[in-house]
């Protein structure tokens, strides 16, 4: 019988690159598996001020905030065990953090990366503690650590703990209004307080004059804050301030100067 050597040769081949294939994949289980059985060896956290704005998130705090979610020290954690996912959606609801990305190196490092949640206006309710809200009108706790210059809310403004649908409602619009605000330089800088009547009604009092810019409701508040700095780039760079007593913006279209009385002799 002749043997066909070329069969043989062809089939030993084969089984050598199955079984070369087969150690890698093995290779690759194992290297996989032991580096999730490794041991976690830090933390870098990364804050992300992409507006270049002054924030509240420090690296300090947040390296102890994200310490006490854990049971223990980042260290103790094996890779495999690390609560990833649970972190992730503690950051991300977080006041202070707009989003939070988390993710573990190869070598054990936790890396948090974090957009900031920027603070508009400061609310300071009658009866309650004072605090920050965002764009959004989300309630941000007060810090003494960050000077901030913003517009301060007060009058019939909810307190910070609140779940009332109305009351969050008036967030959203105190959110709103100051992020409207913070859009103009000019009204930035004119703006010192946001004053909400009982009959919810906004009241802008600017930091210079003794003239008060009632807006009314929320509805049209973005015109209405284009129509509140035309007035003064038109009518009080001519007549120069305390002229007015009152500046009504709260019917469409029309803006109505209240002349102040002049003194009595």
């Amino acid at each position: 019988m002749k043997i066909n050597t070329k069969h043989i040769v062809k089939l030993f081949t084969g089984m050598a690159v199955l079984s070369a294939w087969f150690c890698l994949v093995w290779l690759l289980v194992a290297s996989t598996g032991f580096q999730k059985d490794k041991m976690m060896v830090g933390l870098e956290i990364l804050v992300l001020n992409s507006e270049s704005k002054v924030h509240l998130l420090e690296d300090r705090k947040l390296s102890e905030y994200i310490h006490e979610l854990l049971d223990d020290s980042v260290h103790t954690y094996r890779i495999s065990e690390f609560p990833v996912a649970m972190l992730s959606k503690k950051l991300n609801d977080h006041p202070y953090v707009g989003e939070a990305r988390i993710f573990v190196s190869k070598t054990g490092l936790l890396k948090v990366e974090c957009l900031p949640n920027y603070p508009v206006a400061r609310v300071i309710p009658a009866r309650s503690k004072s605090y920050f809200v965002d764009y959004n009108g989300r309630v941000m706790p007060l810090t003494e650590d960050v000077q901030l210059r913003l517009p301060v809310v007060r009058g019939r403004v909810p307190d910070g703990n609140t779940e009332k649908e109305e009351d969050l409602r008036k967030l959203e619009e105190i959110g709103s209004l100051a992020t409207i605000i913070g859009r103009s330089e000019f009204m930035t800088v004119l703006t010192d307080q946001i004053l909400i009547t009982a009959l919810g009604d906004y009241v802008l009092i600017p930091s210079i004059g003794n003239e008060k810019i009632v807006l009314g409701s929320f509805e049209r508040m973005e015109d209405k804050i284009i129509d509140t700095e035309e007035f003064y780039s038109q009518v009080i760079a001519q007549t120069g301030w305390n002229v007015y007593e009152k500046i009504s913006l709260k019917f469409e279209g029309q803006v109505v100067a209240t002349r102040r009385e002049p003194a009595s002799p």
